[in-house]
């Protein structure tokens, strides 16, 4: 398993909002990005690195993940573990996504607006994951219809102080060979199905016409 993230910052905010990280233990892999708000203190980092921290440590612990089942009620144990340990001195508002892929089988927990998907040879990507926002409140629109409406910036859902956690799950094989990508939605949005592919086979070309923070973790299994 191997994996590379990158993170650029939009020309909309002084600084970057995004935050990814991943972890691969020779067993499994494990994969956070988040996508906090303006506010201060989102604990974007904090949310990366608290999120592999537990759940490495319940693994060492003995901690099963073997199946979907087992691998979806650790996130949750992980989660709400987070969340009152981050929330008791962070504010605001994350979106987030983790995946972990264990077995031959991955598993997504997400809320909000970050999405994980399956990279085609040819580059494309076909988004696994249905966005948590005003214009997707019925759950049936596409990336590409989503990215043009401005309702998409609307999260419904997220790592919220006064909420618990209440991700919705993704579950799936995970094949030998497969090309995962996770990103934050300035990538599936603010990029066109063509500069994904680009940046996919050139991680280092240039994104600078983008106002949005461009983040993504590109996994090859």
């Amino acid at each position: 398993m191997r994996h590379e993230t990158r993170s650029v910052k939009g020309r909309a905010r002084e600084a970057n909002h995004d935050c990814a990280g991943a972890l691969f233990d020779g067993t499994r892999g494990l994969f956070v990005i988040v996508d906090g708000t303006s506010k201060p203190g989102s604990g974007q980092l904090a949310f990366v690195e608290g999120v592999i921290g537990i759940y490495q440590s319940r693994i060492d612990q003995g901690a099963d993940d073997t199946t979907h089942i087992a691998a979806e009620q650790l996130l949750k144990s992980v989660l709400t573990d987070l969340h009152g340990a981050l929330f008791a001195e962070q504010t605001g508002t994350t979106s987030y996504l983790v995946g972990v892929a264990s077995h031959d089988q991955l598993t997504i927990a997400y809320e909000g607006d970050c999405s994980c998907g399956v990279a085609a040879t040819s580059g494309g990507i076909e988004w696994l994951t249905s966005p948590h926002c005003k214009a997707n409140w019925k759950r049936d629109r596409s990336p590409r219809e989503l990215a043009l409406d401005p309702a998409r910036h609307l999260t419904t859902s997220g790592f919220k102080a006064k909420r618990s956690p209440a991700p919705d799950f993704v579950l799936r094989p995970a094949a030998a060979g497969e090309r995962l990508v996770f990103a934050t939605d300035g990538c599936w949005a603010e990029l066109t199905e063509a500069r994904q592919a680009e940046v996919l086979m050139s991680p280092g070309a240039d994104i600078t016409d983008v106002d949005d923070d461009v983040t993504w973790i590109d996994v090859r299994l």
